[in-house]
């Protein structure tokens, strides 16, 4: 008993040795296994890498708006007499929406036409006057040269010339200020009939027969009484997040999904994009206004549904690209060390000052490759993405097998984990 004893602590001893041994002269040459037992191999599903276009996009919550959108108020206070218009009737370009109560403002206008017709006849008169003293002062002047009147008689007829002289002139400045009158009153007249701006649909009608309408001034907004909408020139006023917005620009092809139906997307175009953003809770925001162009299979757009704008930033016709799935993080202390990774780790960009701890707290994007039905962690560099592949600007081949699902595997393997492969199912659109 005591010498089997003897015999197993030797054997001990000489496998600490060996160990002790192989880890001096390569630390990372030794790996041991505590585990009582194996795992059963993982069925994971395999792709390749291929080649194909991958369309990267962003999206944002927006509300659809009609171009051409007028809303109607009055330029008078007054009390409305007539709308002969209702919620969704079409309107041409200047037809009668309101009337107003025209009484007062018919009667300042007869004033002024009366007061331009008095002030014609007193022009008429004055200018009769005129005549007259004109004639007086050259005969009293002729007079006096041959001594038949005084100095005093000849400056009494000047006097006389010069005041008909004036009251011409004064009648004439009256006839213009009456003119100005006659227009005022005339506009304010017409105002009492309120005409379409634009072609059009009426909306949010909120006025009725009987009612006083305000006008609006600097400090006091007047009543909206409705709203026309040209339904044939539409957009949608998105709001882009300050994250997404650097890479939208004017002229960016986009899509429009509305609430009512979200498989069918409306073309359109970025139109422009604010200058600054606003803040919305804990989030800023760019307001962005997409012009859409429907076709005939196109939903039908309404002012203010509720829509999804999809705007497309980049496009990569050729890109070598895999599932997004394929692609996890890891922290680059938890990488293993293969070749792979140590090819990484020499050309890995370094920040000038930061630290070591913070450098190894970095996470890395990584997949695993296949190799003889065992797993390889390797870094990858990526680029555009879509719903369904990333594109791979280095780390991977064409040909390569890559593992890409399912999740709960790709969350738990590890470098040199042995597999079993399942092809991947691979949906028609994204054929090669």
């Amino acid at each position: 008993m005591r010498r089997s004893l003897l015999s197993a602590l030797g054997l001990i001893v000489i496998v600490g040795a060996l160990l002790a041994a192989n880890l001096k002269r390569d630390p990372s040459g030794v790996v041991i296994d505590w585990r009582i037992m194996r795992l059963p191999a993982r069925e994971v599903t395999v792709d390749s890498p291929r080649k194909g276009e991958i369309v990267q996009t962003i999206t944002a919550p927006g509300t659809v708006e009609s171009i051409d959108e007028a809303q109607i108020a009055s330029q008078l206070i007054g009390r409305v007499v007539e709308v002969p218009v209702k919620d969704g009737d079409l309107v041409k370009t200047g037809d009668v929406l309101v009337r107003l109560d025209d009484s007062d403002s018919r009667a300042r206008f007869e004033s002024a036409s009366a007061r331009r017709q008095r002030l014609e006849s007193a022009i008429e008169q004055t200018s009769e006057d005129l005549k007259k003293a004109n004639r007086d002062e050259d005969q009293v002047r002729r007079l006096a040269g041959r001594g038949g009147s005084t100095p005093t008689e000849l400056a009494d007829a000047r006097t006389s010339v010069a005041k008909a002289r004036s009251s011409l002139e004064m009648s004439r400045r009256e006839m213009i200020e009456s003119e100005s009158m006659i227009k005022t009153s005339q506009q304010e007249l017409e105002r009492t009939i309120i005409r379409s701006p634009i072609d059009g649909v009426i909306s949010g009608l909120i006025v009725d027969v009987g009612e006083i309408v305000i006008a609006g001034t600097t400090n006091l907004p007047g009543s909206v009484l409705m709203t026309v909408s040209n339904l044939n020139r539409m957009r949608v006023r998105a709001d882009v997040d300050e994250t997404d917005v650097p890479l939208v620009m004017p002229d960016q092809p986009a899509k429009v999904y509305l609430q009512a139906d979200l498989k069918r997307g409306v073309p359109g175009a970025v139109d422009r994009v604010a200058a600054k953003g606003k803040l919305k809770g804990e989030t800023t925001g760019f307001e962005t206004l997409v012009r859409v162009d429907p076709n005939e299979d196109s939903p039908t757009l309404r002012p203010g549904m509720t829509a999804t704008v999809e705007v497309e930033v980049k496009r990569a016709p050729e890109a070598l690209s895999v599932p997004v799935q394929a692609v996890i993080h890891r922290r680059r202390k938890d990488l293993p060390d293969n070749m792979a990774v140590r090819a990484w780790l020499e050309k890995a960009p370094k920040s000038p000052g930061e630290k070591a701890i913070e450098l190894e707290a970095r996470y890395v994007k990584i997949v695993f490759v296949i190799e003889s039905n065992v797993v390889q962690a390797r870094p990858v560099e990526t680029g555009l993405s879509d719903e369904r592949r990333i594109e791979i600007l280095s780390g991977l081949k064409s040909g390569e097998r890559v593992v890409v699902g399912p999740f709960r595997a790709l969350d738990e393997l590890k470098d040199g984990d042995t597999v079993l492969l399942k092809t991947a199912e691979v949906a028609p659109n994204e054929l090669p």
